[in-house]
């Protein structure tokens, strides 16, 4: 017992003995570091644009995932730029950035950068500013709606998913529409639904076009060449939009 008693007393005292070890610190810093902006896009003006001397409504159109890289050709193939391709015209500016990545998710805080400087030197309404995309475009259509509120006056998301938990975010002034098929069988249509049921729950302005034996390949000209879609999305504007 005495022994015991000893040996518990050695080790305390060699505990008490040795160093404290220093605490750990933290320092604040701030990055200096700067991210090059290389987006490639295709810039798509009326007609009319240089003789007119007004303003002019801006759409962003956001491709699907085959497209992506550094091959600005390869967004010409379809979508709104494919419509402009074959000669269709629109009373508005489309912008189309090309997703430098092949397999990820856009970048979306270099779009709105690139975006930024297109209405900067264009003659844009800013209170009529839109952004439409089909899957991973899609994907993109949400989050930008959430990161960027103050920007967009309408947000049509076609066959694409995202977080409802930041829909919240989401400008109460501004407009949705969901286009999904019943057939997708890449991006499941419940992705759309669910987003649709939380912003009908946040009662924001938002409408679903469920189309009926509409595939994934399907639904972006299913959409696109819906004449009530571009009526609908011009008349939605920003009234708090800066000028």
């Amino acid at each position: 017992m005495f022994r015991a008693l000893l040996s518990v007393v050695a080790v305390a005292s060699i505990a008490f003995l040795s160093p404290i070890p220093a605490m750990a610190d933290q320092t604040a810093l701030t990055s200096s570091a700067s991210i090059k902006n290389d987006l490639n896009y295709l810039l798509y003006k009326p007609s009319d644009y240089d003789s007119s001397g007004k303003t002019y409504p801006l759409v962003v159109w956001l491709h699907g995932g085959d497209q992506g890289g550094n091959d600005i050709e390869k967004v010409r193939r379809s979508g709104l730029p494919k419509l402009i391709e074959g000669g269709k015209e629109f009373p508005f500016l489309v912008f189309s950035p090309q997703n430098p990545s092949e397999e990820l998710l856009y970048p979306i805080e270099k779009v709105e950068a690139a975006l930024e400087e297109v209405i900067a030197s264009n003659r844009v309404d800013r209170s009529r500013v839109y952004v439409i995309g089909y899957s991973r475009g899609g994907f993109g259509a949400w989050a930008m709606a959430e990161q960027f509120p103050g920007r967009f006056a309408a947000i049509v998301p076609i066959a694409g998913g995202g977080n409802r938990h930041y829909l919240s975010r989401t400008n109460e002034k501004a407009a949705f529409w969901v286009f999904h098929g019943t057939d997708d069988d890449v991006i499941p249509l419940s992705d759309s639904v669910v987003l649709y049921e939380r912003l009908k729950g946040l009662k924001r302005n938002v409408r679903l076009s469920v189309l009926e034996g509409v595939d994934h390949s399907g639904i972006e000209g299913a959409a696109l060449n819906d004449a009530k879609l571009w009526d609908w999305l011009l008349d939605q504007r920003l009234g708090n939009a800066a000028e």
